[in-house]
């Protein structure tokens, strides 16, 4: 279903488009907008669950993040006089705040030890690249709150005892007892994973900040970690080794990042919990399947 006009697109951008298809119609819609030779990302933002305040956030830091060798991003583009970057439009009866992004050209990730060191080193390069702060409504990305949050979210769900006991007297008793406090933290991507980057003349770009927040920086590579553990692979081991080893080349880790990174594997297992608790309706089985791999997850994820 295309339910956005690119003649209107068109006059907000002065842009010209010649085309608009949807590209993945989920919680968040986007559209793919062609003009000529140049394509856009329009993000059609949820309906509920991310307050303007922080898509504000979002589309600041976007305008701010320096210009870097080692490292780009998929940047905001303004609407027609540079008025604005964020757009209200018609859908489902209400309304949805949007924004339109720049495409990301080139290759994907290479799924290899080299590939997964590679976006090691990306993920370092991006967290020393990121401002020290910005003004705005900034999602936290404190562990422990996520936890409960997600605790409460799958309380309704009856599938979801069992695990929800696992997340409550064992993974969050071995969190409480980390020094989370004492990790260095700043600005995450908050879902960093292979499938938002794109490789250009060998410097890899990230696109896709839409769970951006101010957190610990081990966040983004337990997410990174996650990704591939999920993928079930024979070599998964091999690829988080090299992710690590590529991130420290960049970025040495702290001993305690060192040590917490599988609670951190386990906690974008808990982050994952949460979003389909809030935003996603799955039948009995999907959810007996979901907590059985998150069963699994935790199993690992305590060995810390």
């Amino acid at each position: 279903m295309i339910d956005v006009d690119k003649d209107w697109l068109s006059s907000q951008y002065s842009l010209g488009f010649d085309a608009i298809e949807l590209v993945v119609d989920g919680v968040n819609r986007t559209y793919r907008a062609r003009a000529g030779k140049k394509h856009f990302y329009l993000r059609l933002y949820r309906a509920s669950g991310r307050p303007l305040s922080q898509i504000i956030a979002e589309v600041t830091l976007l305008t701010q993040f320096p210009d870097c060798a080692d490292v780009g991003i998929s940047r905001p583009v303004a609407t027609a006089g540079r008025s604005a970057h964020i757009l209200e439009l018609a859908c489902g009866g209400g309304l949805r705040h949007a924004c339109l992004f720049e495409s990301v050209d080139g290759d994907p990730i290479e799924l290899t030890p080299a590939g997964m060191a590679q976006f090691g080193a990306s993920i370092a390069q991006l967290h020393l690249a990121m401002p020290t702060a910005i003004c705005g409504d900034m999602r936290s990305l404190e562990p422990i709150a996520i936890v409960q949050d997600t605790l409460l979210a799958l309380s309704p769900i009856l599938e979801s005892r069992e695990v929800s006991g696992v997340i409550e007297h064992d993974y969050l008793a071995c969190l409480r007892r980390s020094e989370l406090h004492s990790l260095p933290a700043g600005l995450c991507h908050g879902d960093a994973w292979a499938g938002n980057t794109r490789v250009h003349q060998g410097k890899v770009h990230f696109f896709d900040f839409d769970d951006f927040g101010h957190g610990p920086l081990v966040l983004d590579l337990g997410t990174a970690s996650w990704h591939l553990a999920r993928a079930e692979s024979l070599n998964s081991g091999d690829m988080v080794a090299s992710l690590i080893s590529g991130y420290e080349r960049v970025r040495p880790l702290s001993k305690i990042e060192l040590e917490v990174l599988p609670l951190f594997i386990g906690l974008a297992e808990v982050r994952s919990l949460l979003f389909l608790a809030r935003y996603c309706a799955l039948t009995d089985d999907l959810w007996a399947e979901t907590f059985r791999k998150a069963m699994d997850v935790f199993a690992l994820s305590q060995h810390s």
